[in-house]
This record gives structure tokens, C-alpha cells and sequence, in this order.
């Protein structure tokens, strides 16, 4: 048994198990068996960097953008030398060039690695797995089967749910798209045709700005419950750090104000507030885990909407396209909620109630997209592997319903809350325990610790 192959499979070929895939490639010394399962046909690109928008710019400038913690400027260089010479490092890029970027990486890593590695990816579905003593078994969707000691779930984010509604059968409705990134969303639509995008966050701004390169002229409504869009990047000096994780309040509250009277002094002496929010960045995953579960929950229901559109900001040339729009009148943004749709034959009566009041404000559209943001409650997703690991016990919600229990290593918790020594996971499935998780510093970091907590040797749950 100590010669056979250590057998590795990762679910999901997006950001985040291309990551993984390619540290353990750069590393691996022993031999394995690596499997990298994805349905799409192209590695590396996931949802985010798939689009086919030039308008798609990344939140983050070329010079943050690096696959590997400890080589910051590795995405720049790239650019420089494959791309575009003139890209400097705040630039902010096509998403889509990323995309090939990160592609270009797992295909590199896959080159130079060493050869007791065998790397086999697959354009595939899992759907199912069954655990036993040597491991495990991954049933394909091609009928397929795969032997596992490891099984990474890296399947990234899951379409929203359908926001409630008087009567939720429009839903059904051809007009409506309930999945943003569906290949239907943008098409079949006239120019002037209206158009409600539910939700103001990135997702939303993608949208909009795509309908924009795409020579829509008709009338684009948001509708939010706070109706605030991301804020824009600016470039700011550092700013030194005021809190540390010892220091910092354990309370919401206590936590909230200080942070708000640090902003109000920065203001002050001529600081810009990104710098002072920026500042939390590498803490802010301890000031959460030191948060009570009730202070957790508060925040989602209260300050969650605020922390996002100052934490996830846009790139500023997208925040001027937007601030056009909305100053020519096409795009108006309405902070409430739709409470019914009426559907004829020509189109969709959205009714909406405006936040603070009790009256009904109506408009006509051609089409509903619902730009919310993705599901969370793996409760709900009926994807077939995850259904599969629920009706086993082998994962469970973390409390908060964000993702999953995940261990500090990156295993998964089972239905009784112990530890799997099989099945891991990254990114937005530990939300809960981390709450910054989605971002490319937090994967990148995520993917090196998770590749040696992989090697190490296969153990039997």
C-alpha cells in the first residue's frame, strides 16, 4: 500500500481547485495521482473569468492580482510579458484576461511538475461519492468512477434564490431569469427593451454595464433594499494599523464604534476612509471568529449591506460608466423591495414598495433578472453531489447557513460535527468560520495551506 499513488481528486476546475491543483503540482514530491474535475471545458476560469464582456474589469488592480502569496507581482509580470507591456500595477484588468492567466498557471505547473505526478483532468461532472476503507469512489455523470484518499469540494458559488414575492408563479415565468450568468440572461432582448436587475451589488453593476457594451438603450431599474451601489477604488497611503486582534472590542457594537471613530479621525487629518477599512484586511478574519454568534447574526441582518459596498469596491472607470447612466437617466436605482409582478402579453408590471413607506410603485419591463447574490444554505442546493453528501451525514451548515462546518485545516465537518480526513473545501463554503473568504488573497493562501495539509499522509476516517 506505501507505493500506491496518493489519489487526490478536486472537485470544481474554477478559481479556487485550479489553485489547489497547482500548488500541489509545484510541490509534490511523492507520488500522486492528481484528478481535477470540471464540467466546463476550459480550466482556471470559473464563472467570474469566463465572461466574455470587455467591461468585466477585475475589483482589483493587476498588482494584487497574483496567483501565489509569495510572488505579489507574479500576475503583473505576466501581463507585461504575454499581454500588454504598458499595464501597470494598479491597472485593472478584463477579467477575462485573468482568467487565461490563471489557466496559463495550472498549464506551467502541470509542465514542471515532477514525475511520480501523474495530473489528470477530466471535463466531468461528480454527482455522487461513496466512502469506504480505502478511501473513496466519485461516481461521474459520464458514468465514470474515480478512486480517492483525498476529495476536494471547490464547486464556488451556487445560483441566488428567488427573492419572496405576493405570488412567487412568475417565477416560472420565460421572462424571468433566476441565474444571472446563464448564457440566456443578456440575449433575445431589443435594444430599448426595459429591464429590472434585482440587487445593486456587483453582480448587478456586471449587468448593467454589459447591457451598456452591448448597445442597450432602454431603461435599466435596480432594486435594492438599502439601494446603494460598491464604492469606487481609490489609491490611498497605508494606514497604520489600530487595531489588532488582542485590542480589538469583542462586541459588535464596541467593535463598530471604534472602527467609525477611527474613520471620522482619518477624515479629519486628511485620510481617505478605503485606507482605514483597508487597514483590517489582514485581521479581519480574527475580529470575526472573536464576534459572539449573536453579534454574528446581527451583523448579517444590520451592518452586512454597509460593510460590502465599502469593503468590495469596483474598479473607478466601471463606477463612471454607472454614474453616467444614471445621470442620462437610463439606469434608476430604487432602494426597497418588489412585492408582485403582474405579466401580459407585452411584458411584466413590477411593483415595488420603496423603502420606509407602505405605498406601491410601479413599472413595466421586458425582462427580471435577479442579481441577489449566490445562495448560501447548502440546506437548499440541489446540486446532485451535494444532495448525495447531505442524505449521508457527511457534511452540515455551519450555523449561520453561509457554507459549510469547516475545521481550521479546511476539512469538512460530518452531521455529528467531527472532522472528515477525506473531504475538504476553500473559499465561500467557510464564509461562516471566516466570513472574508471569496476574495483571491484569501484562496491563494487558502489553496498552499490546504495543498500541504493534502500531502501529508492519507489517513482512514
Amino acid at each position: 500500500m506505501e507505493n500506491l499513488p496518493l489519489e487526490i481528486a478536486i472537485v470544481g476546475g474554477g478559481l479556487s481547485g485550479t489553485l489547489v491543483a497547482t500548488h500541489l503540482l509545484r510541490s509534490a514530491s511523492q507520488p500522486i495521482t492528481l484528478h481535477l474535475i470540471e464540467p466546463r471545458p476550459s480550466l482556471g476560469r470559473g464563472i467570474a473569468y469566463s465572461t466574455d464582456y470587455r467591461c468585466h474589469l477585475l475589483n482589483v488592480p493587476a498588482g494584487k492580482m497574483s496567483a501565489f502569496p509569495d510572488q505579489p507581482d507574479d500576475f503583473w509580470r505576466w501581463m507585461v510579458t504575454k499581454k500588454d507591456p504598458s499595464v501597470q500595477l494598479d491597472t485593472f484588468v478584463a477579467r477575462q484576461i485573468y482568467g487565461e492567466y490563471i489557466h496559463s498557471v495550472l498549464k506551467q505547473s502541470a509542465s514542471g511538475a515532477s514525475e511520480r505526478v501523474q495530473f489528470k483532468p477530466r471535463t466531468d461532472e461528480a454527482i455522487a461519492v461513496e466512502p469506504h476503507a480505502q478511501g473513496a469512489t466519485l461516481y461521474l455523470k459520464s458514468g465514470e468512477t474515480i478512486r480517492a484518499d483525498k476529495i476536494v469540494l471547490a464547486l464556488g458559488n451556487f445560483p441566488p434564490k428567488d427573492p419572496p414575492v405576493q405570488d412567487s408563479r412568475f417565477y416560472q415565468s420565460p421572462r424571468y431569469i433566476s441565474y444571472p450568468w446563464s448564457d440566456r440572461a443578456l440575449k433575445g432582448l431589443n435594444a430599448s427593451d426595459p429591464v429590472l436587475l434585482i440587487g445593486s451589488g456587483l453582480t448587478m453593476i456586471d449587468l448593467a454595464v454589459a447591457l451598456k457594451e452591448q448597445g442597450h438603450t432602454g431603461k435599466i431599474y435596480g432594486v435594492s433594499r438599502h439601494g446603494q451601489f460598491p464604492h469606487s477604488h481609490k489609491f490611498t497611503s497605508a494606514y497604520p494599523a489600530f487595531l489588532t486582534p488582542q485590542t480589538a472590542p469583542k462586541t459588535l457594537r464596541g467593535l463598530f464604534q471604534q472602527v467609525r471613530a477611527e474613520v471620522k479621525s482619518a477624515i479629519a487629518q486628511g485620510e481617505d476612509w478605503r485606507s482605514v477599512i483597508d487597514s483590517l484586511r489582514p485581521i479581519t478574519q480574527q475580529l470575526w471568529q472573536h464576534l459572539s454568534p449573536g453579534d454574528r447574526r446581527r451583523f448579517l441582518r444590520h451592518v452586512r449591506p454597509y460593510w460590502e459596498v465599502h469593503r468590495h469596491r469596483v474598479s473607478p472607470g466601471v463606477v463612471e460608466t454607472v454614474g453616467r447612466m444614471q445621470k442620462g437617466g437610463q439606469l434608476v436605482l430604487v432602494a426597497g423591495r418588489v412585492h408582485a409582478y403582474e405579466e401580459d402579453t407585452e411584458g411584466v408590471k413590477v411593483w415595488v414598495i420603496p423603502r420606509g413607506t407602505e405605498d406601491r410603485k410601479g413599472f413595466e419591463v421586458k425582462r427580471v433578472i435577479n442579481c441577489t447574490g449566490s445562495e448560501c444554505d447548502y440546506r437548499k442546493f440541489q446540486h446532485p453531489l451535494i444532495v448525495n453528501l447531505r442524505s449521508q451525514n457527511l457534511i452540515r451548515p455551519d450555523p449561520l447557513a453561509l457554507g459549510l462546518d469547516v475545521a481550521e485545516n479546511g476539512a469538512i465537518r460530518n452531521s455529528e460535527g467531527v472532522a472528515s480526513q477525506r473531504f475538504y473545501t476553500l473559499g465561500s463554503p467557510r464564509k461562516g468560520g471566516l466570513w472574508e473568504t471569496t476574495a483571491v488573497r484569501e484562496i491563494r493562501e487558502q489553496a498552499v495551506e490546504l495543498s500541504r495539509e493534502l500531502l501529508r499522509s492519507p489517513q482512514i476516517d
